[in-house]
C-alpha cells in the first residue's frame, strides 16, 4: 500500500470523501483546494509515521560490520537512533559503550541492531511500517492530526481514542512500548 492510499484512508476517517476521492481518482472541482489538502495530508502521514516509529514501533535494522574496535554512525546505513544489542559472529552479546561519534566494542565482526528514524515519505513512496495493523495505525494517526490540523476538534478526540487503541494492539501483537496512560 502506498502512501497515498493511506492518505484517502485518513481522509474517508475525517468525512472528507471529496479529498479521498481526489486522492485515489483524481476527481475534484477545485483543483488548488485538493492539492492543498493533500499536501496537509502529506504533512500529517510524515507526523503520525515518526511518532509511531520513534515512540511506539521501532522501526529496527540490523547490520554487520568489520571493527577495528570502533565504528562510526557514518558507517551505518540509517543514522541510528538507538542501539539495541552488539553480537559477535557466533551470536554473543558484546559490551559496547557509545560515543557522540560512534560506538565502541571489540575488534572483529560486529552485528549491531538498532533504530532508526523514517525518512520523509512522498505520496507515491512505501510507508517503512507495513503489514496491515500498521497501515490502519499510520491512517487513523493520519486522520487524527488532520482532524486536529482542520479543526475538526470533536472528530480528533474520536480519532485519538481508536489511533491510541490501535496502537497498543500493534504495540502487543509487535512487541513495541506503549506508553501508560495517565489519569489527571
Amino acid at each position: 500500500m502506498k502512501v497515498k492510499q493511506i492518505m484517502a484512508l485518513a481522509a474517508e476517517l475525517c468525512g472528507r470523501r471529496d479529498v479521498a476521492d481526489y486522492l485515489d481518482k483524481g476527481l475534484t472541482a477545485d483543483a488548488a483546494a485538493s492539492e492543498r489538502e493533500e499536501q496537509t495530508l502529506l504533512r500529517c502521514y510524515n507526523l503520525a509515521e515518526n511518532e509511531i516509529a520513534l515512540d511506539y514501533l521501532p522501526l529496527k535494522k540490523r547490520e554487520t560490520f568489520a571493527s577495528d574496535g570502533f565504528i562510526a554512525f557514518s558507517a551505518f546505513a540509517e543514522p541510528p537512533l538507538e542501539i539495541f544489542a552488539v553480537r559477535g559472529a557466533r551470536g554473543e552479546k558484546l559490551p559496547f559503550s557509545q560515543t557522540e561519534e560512534g560506538i565502541r566494542v571489540r575488534a572483529g565482526n560486529a552485528e549491531v541492531t538498532y533504530s532508526y528514524r523514517p525518512a520523509v515519505k512522498e505520496a507515491d513512496d512505501e510507508p517503512s511500517i507495513s503489514g496491515k495493523a500498521g497501515e490502519r495505525v499510520l491512517a487513523l494517526g493520519t486522520a487524527c492530526e488532520y482532524a486536529l490540523m482542520s479543526g475538526l476538534l470533536d472528530a480528533a478526540q474520536l480519532l485519538d481514542v481508536r489511533y491510541r487503541d490501535a496502537l497498543a494492539c500493534a504495540c502487543r501483537e509487535r512487541g513495541g512500548r506503549m506508553k501508560m496512560r495517565r489519569w489527571a
